[in-house]
């Protein structure tokens, strides 16, 4: 990918993370140089995987939601320590 990108995470109500839980810049966005933001809602279990995964909004639309419903899929919490309805918002921004 062409470019330096930077990723905010702004986390609400956040879990504590037991790995590195990053956000990718989705690869069409990046070419076409677009920035945006995208905010979830998920659930965090009791194997400390993030769970029921919504996506609430994206600005612009199309772009970020599917990247970052892949990326919160694949990020670890501590185990044991559930919560319910975790937000965040990420901001995506390329230099």
């Amino acid at each position: 990918m062409k470019g330096y990108l930077i990723l905010l995470l702004v986390m609400i109500f956040t879990g504590c993370s037991s790995g590195d839980n990053n956000a990718t810049y989705p690869f069409r966005a990046g070419e076409l140089r677009v920035t945006g933001n995208a905010t979830a809602l998920y659930d965090i279990n009791e194997n400390g995987e993030a769970t029921n995964i919504r996506i609430l909004s994206a600005e612009p639309r199309y772009y970020f939601e599917k990247s970052l419903y892949k990326d919160i899929e694949k990020w670890n919490f501590k185990k044991s320590q559930t919560r319910k309805n975790v937000q965040v918002t990420v901001h995506y921004q390329i230099d």
